[in-house]
């Protein structure tokens, strides 16, 4: 009778490790989902700077295709500006969520012209960039004050070549350094 009790407390260990360990995995699995799902995307300010605003700045696809939708947001105050020069600046940072997909790509020339409405000073930022997506970064030097600019993008397909079939597009904003 003795061997017939030990049998029958080992298999009811074996079921409860067993069930601990299912247990234990699908805790872990719901708690790794819930971190998956409840994490929210997080858009950081450029070396602490301060977010101003959003401009729309659409273009049309030199591809066959839907308009680019082109946000373009607006910091200043950062105390340390990606270009590595000392502020104040303004940094204009576009973002063209989908681009035109993983194959096909873009070739941009963005012209930023700006005006201190404060001091008079102008100026003129170019930049050139290659992505699948209308991205690109831009950092203003126009000193402190008030000051307007103007965003003027030339978007091509790179199709063996940069800038075939480009478009133009441009808006305007106002930020103070």
């Amino acid at each position: 009778m003795r061997t017939a009790d030990c049998s029958a407390r080992r298999s009811v260990r074996g079921v409860r490790r067993r069930g601990r360990a299912v247990a234990a995995a699908g805790a872990s699995a719901a708690v790794l989902a819930a971190g998956c799902v409840a994490v929210p995307q997080a858009h950081a300010s450029p070396y602490g700077a301060e977010y101003v605003r959003s401009i729309r700045c659409d273009s049309a696809n030199p591809w066959p295709g839907a308009r680019l939708r082109i946000v373009v947001d607006v910091y200043t105050g950062g105390a340390f500006p990606t270009d590595g020069l000392p502020g104040p600046a303004i940094t204009l940072s576009s973002n063209n969520p989908g681009g035109v997909g993983p194959v096909l790509e873009l070739t941009m020339l963005t012209t930023v012209t700006w005006r201190n409405l404060s001091t008079g000073r102008t100026g003129t930022v170019r930049v050139p960039t290659r992505a699948h997506a209308a991205d690109w970064d831009v950092v203003l030097h126009p000193g402190r004050g008030a000051v307007r600019f103007t965003v003027h993008q030339k978007i091509g397909a790179m199709a063996f070549n940069p800038m075939v079939n480009p478009q133009y597009s441009s808006c305007t904003g106002t930020a103070v350094a």
